[in-house]
């Protein structure tokens, strides 16, 4: 199924809100899987962080082969993540590209912190915290400098997949937007 990047985006949406008022309408079933046999037109691809509290199909309130979803801790884009999100673009002809970022994210937790442990280099290295400014945060605002993190990371990354289609000859690059999930609400906001 072609759909246009402003269309998916509207699709992307609708799902959420009715996943929020808990009206989901939960099309993981037998016949649905079997629509899927004879391959996959995902509409729109999701480039989400691995935290199992981020369901994403769920989130979006979509169907078997409707998002073609890649995750990693902190949606850090490795080199096969990249080329997993052109093989969705470019082989499968999807036009929207979503970075989600989510609430209480531990990997940007992690790059805020003073002295992270060495192993999640290769994660927080990718994560540029220097935009958001502790000394801008009202006291105890914790949660509040940590979720300007995550927005900044989910915008930071819609910049980088800008530049790495350009600097790989994408013929058609997609639109890419970032968003953040609320964990409490479920709830998708858009930046």
């Amino acid at each position: 199924m072609s759909v246009s990047a402003e269309r998916a985006l509207e699709m992307l949406g609708e799902g959420n809100r009715r996943f929020v008022r808990g009206e989901a309408q939960g099309r993981y079933s037998a016949e649905e899987r079997g629509k899927t046999l004879e391959g996959q037109e995902p509409w729109a691809v999701i480039v989400g962080c691995s935290d199992s509290r981020v369901p994403v199909e769920a989130v979006f309130d979509v169907g078997v082969g409707e998002l073609f979803v890649v995750r990693s801790a902190g949606h850090v884009l490795s080199q096969a993540g990249l080329a997993s999100v052109r093989f969705a673009v470019e082989k499968l002809g999807t036009k929207l590209v979503v970075v989600l970022g989510h609430e209480d994210c531990g990997a940007v937790s992690a790059a805020l912190a003073p002295d992270p442990p060495a192993w999640l280099g290769p994660i927080i290295d990718h994560i540029d915290v220097s935009a958001v400014d502790p000394s801008h945060a009202p006291h105890d605002a914790d949660d509040a400098l940590l979720a300007a993190a995550v927005d900044a990371h989910a915008l930071d990354t819609v910049e980088e997949l800008h530049a790495w289609f350009i600097e790989n000859d994408v013929p058609t690059p997609p639109t890419v937007v970032a968003a953040a999930y609320k964990l409490e609400s479920g709830e998708v906001h858009w930046l």
